[in-house]
């Protein structure tokens, strides 16, 4: 035979035990979001202890240290990267630069948020620029800088292949 255990427990007493219950839930939902909030952190793609290298390209340059370079003689390729023609402009360039006698060739890239303003968003570009703050570039632009003066402006493609010899050399890759 079963014998019944009813309990008759007094106000105090399921208070108390009122309170042990609610209790017991509240630690539950804190200990249940403390583990998963600590494994979705855990996750987190971000590793800030992990050290990668920095990476200096030295033939990239901004518009601000154009006129500023360590050799007295040398180009500057400015164009926007985003631009169509922009694998065909530094083709170009790379042709040029592997031919003799060359000389050094920086790139300027017009969409770094330091060179924007130069771009001339309604084509009208200065050629007879002669200090940086006289720069109004277009799509492409090739300057050629000598003892930190710009003394040659360059934008039209066929003009720059006629005066760094392109044609010949584009010729006999073809």
């Amino acid at each position: 035979m079963k014998k019944n255990k009813n309990i008759d427990l007094n106000d105090d007493q399921r208070e108390i035990v009122r309170f042990v219950v609610i209790l017991a839930i509240i630690l539950v939902i804190v200990l249940a979001i403390y583990f998963i909030s600590k494994g979705i952190t855990s996750k987190n793609e971000y590793h800030y202890d992990e050290v990668t290298e920095g990476e200096i390209d030295y033939n990239k340059t901004n518009i601000g240290t154009l006129l500023n370079k360590a050799e007295k003689e040398y180009y500057v390729a400015l164009y926007k990267n985003d631009n169509p023609n922009a694998l065909y402009y530094s083709s170009l360039m790379g042709v040029y630069v592997n031919t003799p006698d060359a000389l050094k060739v920086y790139y300027c890239d017009l969409n770094n948020k330091l060179n924007e303003e130069y771009y001339a968003e309604d084509g009208k570009t200065n050629p007879d620029a002669k200090t940086i703050a006289e720069l109004k570039l277009g799509d492409f632009t090739l300057i050629k800088v000598k003892n930190g003066k710009i003394v040659n402006y360059y934008e039209d493609i066929e003009k720059v292949k006629e005066d760094l010899k392109l044609n010949s050399v584009l010729r006999s890759e073809k």
